[in-house]
């Protein structure tokens, strides 16, 4: 399958026809089904749906409810409208909640469904989608399905969302997140704060660190830039060298609006950190920083230092 792509036209179609055949013969369930959707958006029309049948046929039989769901859920955005009706009735089947009512396979597999149904049907799947994610104790996974159902909730499960999401402890700054840029104005002012006081409480300093950065495009500028402030303090102090290292490359972009004399000692700082990585991590890092780099040097510093570490890449393992 990542072969046929390359192959010229003629070697294309058996590559493909190939592949789905031993797809096919996957034993496993959880496997096959996750091939066939993988495979099926390459197939020609007349294979495409007939592939997407056995995969929807395999996720209903994997046995395990958490891949069950997360099969089904991953089908989704590829199913044609007259298998969508079958996926909605497998996701129902689901248990609402596990023997400790920690997660719900349920409310996952209909968060993920449910933004592909007809109007009719996304209404009443999100509905009921809330109903299983409001019975999870484990908040983490609350909060997870929450934020996934905030983007397509209607304006009468929002305020029910909402509630639901300030009951959480820590991890309600995920959901508030998820919820606030949905919700009228009169309400999404108060979330925003109660959001941010909630990324502050996070006691990870990686988890504290995306939280603030993720929150922080959302809120008003007086705001923005301390909570981009606090994230970079949260990264810097990840005492794990490789975390410290993610951190702060997927952090920095987000602070590219910064002038440069705040920018430059941050650089200074942050480049000994990445260099410790492998030549390969580093190179992933840099690409994340190309808009640093930019404000910094223009086209011309982003040019000498991709050429820097091909000079030093014979040595750099």
């Amino acid at each position: 399958m990542a072969l046929a792509s390359h192959l010229p036209p003629e070697l294309q179609e058996q590559a493909l026809s190939e592949a789905l055949a031993a797809a096919r013969r996957i034993g496993d369930e959880d496997a096959r089904a996750r091939a066939l959707s993988s495979l099926a958006p390459h197939l020609p029309p007349e294979l495409q749906e007939q592939a997407l049948t056995e995969a929807l046929a395999a996720a209903r039989n994997i046995g395990d409810e958490y891949a069950r769901a997360e099969a089904l859920s991953s089908l989704a955005p590829h199913l044609p409208a007259e298998l969508l009706s079958e996926a909605l009735a497998a996701a129902r089947s689901l248990p609402e909640k596990d023997a400790l009512g920690l997660r719900s396979p349920r409310a996952e597999a209909l968060a993920s469904l449910a933004p592909h149904l007809p109007p009719g049907l996304r209404e009443w799947a999100l509905s009921e989608a809330l109903e299983a994610a409001l019975s999870i104790r484990d908040e983490y996974a609350r909060a997870r399905v929450l934020a996934a159902l905030a983007p397509h909730l209607p304006p009468d499960l929002l305020s029910k969302a909402l509630a639901a999401a300030r009951s959480i402890g820590d991890e309600d700054a995920r959901a508030l997140l998820a919820l606030a840029p949905h919700l009228p104005p009169e309400l999404q002012e108060r979330a925003l704060t109660e959001a941010l006081a909630a990324a502050r409480s996070i006691e990870r300093e990686d988890d504290r660190a995306e939280a603030l950065a993720s929150l922080a495009p959302h809120l008003p500028p007086e705001l923005r830039e301390q909570a981009l402030a606090e994230a970079l303090d949260a990264a810097r102090s990840i005492w794990d060298e490789d975390a410290r290292a993610e951190a702060l490359a997927s952090l920095i972009p987000r602070l590219a609006e910064w002038p440069a004399a705040r920018l430059y000692p941050l650089w200074t700082e942050t480049l000994p950190i990445l260099a410790r990585r492998t030549r390969r991590d580093l190179l992933a890092d840099l690409r994340t920083l190309v808009p640093v780099i930019h404000v910094l040097g223009g086209q011309e510093a982003v040019s000498e230092t991709f050429r820097a570490i091909q000079d030093v890449g014979h040595w750099w393992p």
